[in-house]
């Protein structure tokens, strides 16, 4: 043994000092192939297979950490050994060739096909103690192989699937069903992140997927748990040579639905084994209204549909059946967060709890400390909320109504008009209290008091439109359009109208009272009008010149006729 031992190291400081005669030769070349040293500082000798680890850069990405107590190894896995003996030997990007063996200096080939990180520690001990005495080996796995796996079923790329070790079902299933482009770079291939495109395709059963492992055991999956619920047993890391047969999905397939008090209401495949607790982790948990201490579940019967009360302990135990639909209850002493907020000339504003539907603008308009002596009372509004319960009964509709109506296209686009204005708004009049007294809030109103700044704004056909300080109402609207520069050329004298803050609603000026905050607008002659009024100046003028010009050629013919008469005259004598 020991002549054996001398005789291996003197072959080995050969190669040692040729390898160090080429690299001064040719420095490039160490990156070509093996790579044998020794080191004083790693006290032993370390060797490197740089095609291995060329091969590791243009590899495929893995996620995460393998299981070294169920991985098996085999061709493409990239290993680093460690033997320590009375010299430390480090052997980094081992690669298992296609045969499942690695080739280790002075001792050989050593198969580790189908071998666990420790049955293969094992046997390259054994293996290693021929040559060493009492060896320690260590092996790590540098970079684990791609995996081969095979997807069945009536979806439109079924076959074989070659992805990163380490993958998992999702995107494998992807894959499968719909179309993805896949960029290889100079360094690494990159796949497709986004595998909740799946949900999209609802015709493919997600959570009753069966996958056949090589050694014959099974593992089931639920894609929809594992989207949704976010619970990542349901997706699990595939093998290599597993095979998946997906199914499709129909109007006969079992369902189950959850909704009522939850985050969101689904209604999808049918599994055996599904609990309330699963559901509920599917439709992200319960709302703050919900009752967390029963739910119910109505299932068909022979006599129609059976009403079942689980009650919280229950949850995790009771066992659904295909069709159940599970309601989730408000409870009846939940407390509602609701909140209205009040803006502008208010004493104190901004948002103040309330009780939805039950709070009035003028409760509101006390907890907030009453209006301003800036404020203008007249002219506040009130947004609604956009929540469902501030829906409005007779919220309106214009395709709703179009359908039977006998409007006009022009009535048909005064509808459309109609719709695109906000529906939301609400005018109230502060100074009218019996009024704010009945007016009910519900959560997300927001209520706005403007500042009575004491002007008129006038605008339209005026010379000079804009704000104009506000006297009194007895003032006529003529002596501020006068202040406004008086009526311009185009103006309508006879449409002059009253806008009303607030409410914006058009009056005549001998209908209503001119206010601070109004407006008054002066229309112009429509454009049509003056229009036709040019064309029948300008016609009128060319008929002005027609007959002018007829007089004229009138009384040239009569001169004429006399000169020929004069001019007959005097010949005859």
């Amino acid at each position: 043994m020991d002549k054996l031992k001398r005789a291996f190291f003197i072959v080995l400081f050969s190669v040692i000092g040729l390898n160090v005669s080429a690299q001064q030769k040719d420095n490039s070349s160490s990156n070509r192939g093996f790579n044998l040293s020794y080191s004083s500082d790693l006290g032993g000798f370390y060797f490197q297979d740089a095609s291995g680890l060329q091969l590791a850069i243009e590899g495929l990405p893995y996620e995460g950490s393998i299981d070294e107590a169920t991985y098996q190894l085999g061709a493409n896995d990239l290993l680093t050994v460690e033997i320590k003996a009375t010299q430390n030997i480090v052997l980094r990007s081992l690669l298992i060739n296609s045969s499942g063996e690695i080739i280790i200096p002075a001792i050989g080939a050593v198969k580790f096909d189908g071998k666990t990180i420790a049955e293969a520690e094992e046997i390259l001990k054994q293996t290693a103690s021929t040559v060493y005495k009492n060896p320690t080996v260590n092996i790590s796995l540098e970079v684990p192989k791609a995996i081969n796996v095979f997807i069945t079923g009536s979806i439109p790329f079924p076959g074989k699937y070659v992805l990163p070790a380490q993958s998992r079902l999702d995107l494998a299933i992807l894959q499968s069903v719909i179309e993805v482009q896949t960029a290889r770079s100079a360094s690494s291939i990159y796949f497709p992140t986004y595998t909740s495109q799946l949900l999209g395709k609802r015709e493919y059963s997600y959570r009753n997927i069966t996958i056949e492992h090589a050694d014959g055991s099974q593992t089931s999956a639920d894609l929809v748990h594992y989207f949704l619920g976010g619970n990542l047993d349901n997706n699990p890391i595939l093998r290599n040579g597993d095979q998946i047969h997906l199914k499709q999905i129909d109007r006969n397939t079992p369902k189950i639905s959850i909704s009522g008090a939850v985050s969101t209401n689904y209604d999808i495949e049918f599994k055996s084994g599904d609990t309330p607790s699963i559901l509920l982790e599917i439709s992200g948990g319960l709302t703050e209204r919900a009752s967390s201490n029963e739910l119910f579940v109505f299932r068909a019967s022979n006599s129609g549909f059976e009403k079942i009360v689980v009650p919280f302990e229950n949850w995790d135990s009771f066992q659904l059946q295909a069709n159940d639909r599970i309601i989730v209850p408000e409870s009846k002493n939940a407390q509602l967060t609701a909140a209205a907020t009040i803006e502008g000339e208010v004493e104190v504003p901004g948002q103040y709890p309330i009780n939805n539907g039950e709070t009035t603008v003028l409760e509101l308009l006390d907890l907030s400390g009453g209006i301003t002596q800036q404020a203008l009372p007249n002219a506040a509004y009130l947004y609604r909320g956009t929540g469902l319960d501030n829906e409005i009964p007779n919220k309106f509709n214009a395709e709703l109504m179009k359908r039977t109506s006998n409007q006009v296209a022009q009535g048909l686009d005064y509808l459309d008009l109609e719709t695109k204005l906000s529906r939301n708004r609400v005018s109230i009049d502060l100074t009218n209290r019996d009024e704010l007294a009945l007016f009910k809030l519900f959560d997300g109103d927001r209520l706005y008091i403007p500042r009575d700044e004491q002007t008129v704004f006038v605008f339209g056909q005026v010379n000079n439109p804009g704000y104009f300080p506000f006297i009194n109402s007895n003032s006529s609207i003529f002596d501020y359009i006068q202040r406004a520069g008086g009526f311009a050329l185009s103006a309508d004298k006879e449409r002059v109208f009253i806008i009303k803050a607030g409410t914006a609603t058009w009056y005549k000026p001998e209908e209503t009272t001119l206010s601070s905050g109004d407006r008054i607008f002066v229309d112009r002659v429509p454009v049509e009008d003056l229009n036709a009024k040019r064309t029948y100046e300008i016609q009128k003028a060319q008929l002005r010149n027609q007959r002018t010009q007829l007089i004229m050629t009138g009384i040239t013919t009569v001169t004429g006729i006399i000169t020929t008469l004069i001019a007959l005259d005097v010949i005859k004598r």
